[in-house]
């Protein structure tokens, strides 16, 4: 594991131990706090290293995956659970804990605002391995956050690209898509729809 991976998952540890900290105090608000009580939404913010506040606090998601990636499947699975965010640097960093109703931990997504590259850098960690991913970089315009990079599957190289919508409302959604060859065609394989109220 190189130095730089090894920071990245200190700042993991450490983003995760002060979301349970704040689990006790009013920095996560209860769930079913609306909106616009827990930060100013992405829309109105003057500094791109504040895209991310419009994720902050307790969300209830409702998940739709596609079963197989990039085989041509039309099968999905359905699933609700939570999402806790938490800023890290004053907001220039943020880090968010998913959970599945069913199954518990799902993973980890830790970000960083990079004010030399204007980008945003997200890294994911997986319940099941505990493996930190390649990261995806972008930016947010005009009111969504489109993010790429690169990744295998099944050790084949591939696209991976994300996007954020809605952030000014009080449904923001997340969605993935990977490409097997080079951003030509884009297949969806992931769509999260958040919501203050518990989803059903």
């Amino acid at each position: 594991m190189s130095y730089r991976t090894r920071r990245i998952a200190a700042c993991i540890a450490l983003a995760a131990s002060w979301s349970l900290a704040a689990s006790n105090t009013s920095a996560t608000p209860p769930p079913g706090t609306p909106m616009e009580q827990v930060s100013t939404t992405a829309s109105t913010q003057a500094a791109p290293d504040r895209d991310f506040d419009f994720l902050r606090g307790h969300w209830y998601v409702r998940n739709k995956r596609l079963l197989k990636q990039l085989q041509g499947s039309t099968d999905w699975t359905n699933s609700s659970g939570t999402l806790i965010g938490m800023p890290l640097l004053e907001g220039m960093g943020n880090y968010d804990e998913l959970r599945s109703d069913d199954s518990g931990p799902l993973g980890v997504s830790i970000r960083f605002y990079d004010r030399q590259a204007r980008r945003w850098s997200d890294y994911w960690v997986a319940h099941r391995d505990g493996v930190l991913q390649p990261p995806v970089f972008g930016v947010f315009a005009d009111g969504v956050g489109t993010f790429e990079g690169e990744d295998s599957l099944d050790g084949k190289a591939i696209r991976v690209r994300q996007l954020w919508t809605g952030i000014g409302s009080a449904t923001p959604r997340w969605e993935q898509a990977f490409s097997g060859d080079g951003g030509k065609t884009w297949e969806t394989n992931w769509v999260m729809d958040f919501s203050r109220t518990p989803v059903r």
